[in-house]
């Protein structure tokens, strides 16, 4: 966990210079059953090196569970803890961006497109009439310096819980050390505020998406 307590100010300012020439977008996580050991949930996770294109037959893997459906709000703020969590664990304390600022706007932006990405049956930041996460933000009327997406999706019986948040959390934090993956973008120091939108299907999906942005002076 040491490797970001050495961040420097050149660290700081290459950060600065990354998001601010482009959106930082990471090709999608996506965790199966298959992935996850029954002994140990959340030791082994791989990522798709492709963006997935989500079929009919990935949809039905698993059968619906004859449990109700998880809180998504709950599950929104879990993963939001523990994203504060990673960053007081592997940033030093002296950035005034270590927690970083619910954000409802973003919010907003993130359950909207967890939930069409659902819906529609795709992955991706872009969706498929064009419009990027950038343009999302811009068309909510969100204005920011930079700006950042992750998107994770689980397959399988931890997606009908909390257990899906924690498994694709800890796939994020298992990426190395980067300003581009997943990793980097949650423990990036430029971000000051954070979005987080789930969607669920009871078929066994379950689709998160983070926003992240740099917007010093916003509430």
């Amino acid at each position: 966990m040491g490797d970001w307590l050495k961040l420097t100010e050149e660290d700081i300012e290459q950060a600065q210079q990354t998001v601010r020439a482009a959106p930082v977008l990471t090709e999608a996580l996506v965790i199966y059953a298959d992935d996850l050991p029954a002994s140990a949930p959340s030791s082994q996770l791989t990522s798709a090196g492709q963006v997935l294109q989500i079929t009919e037959e990935d949809l039905t893997v698993v059968p619906p569970q004859p449990i109700t459906s998880p809180n998504l709000a709950q599950l929104e703020q879990l993963m939001f803890g523990l994203i504060n969590q990673a960053r007081a664990a592997h940033l030093p304390g002296w950035l005034k961006t270590v927690n970083l600022r619910w954000h409802t706007g973003l919010t907003a932006v993130a359950r909207g497109h967890s939930q069409d990405m659902q819906q529609r049956q795709y992955i991706d930041h872009t969706s498929p009439e064009g419009v990027t996460a950038a343009q999302r933000l811009g068309q909510y009327g969100i204005t920011y310096l930079a700006c950042g997406e992750n998107i994770g999706i689980v397959y399988g019986p931890n997606s009908h819980s909390q257990q899906g948040i924690y498994d694709v959390h800890h796939a994020f934090m298992k990426q190395p050390r980067s300003l581009t993956n997943h990793r980097g973008n949650l423990l990036n120091p430029v971000w000051t505020h954070v979005g987080i939108g789930v969607a669920y299907a009871p078929s066994g999906v379950l689709l998160i998406t983070q926003n992240f942005m740099s917007a010093p002076g916003a509430k």
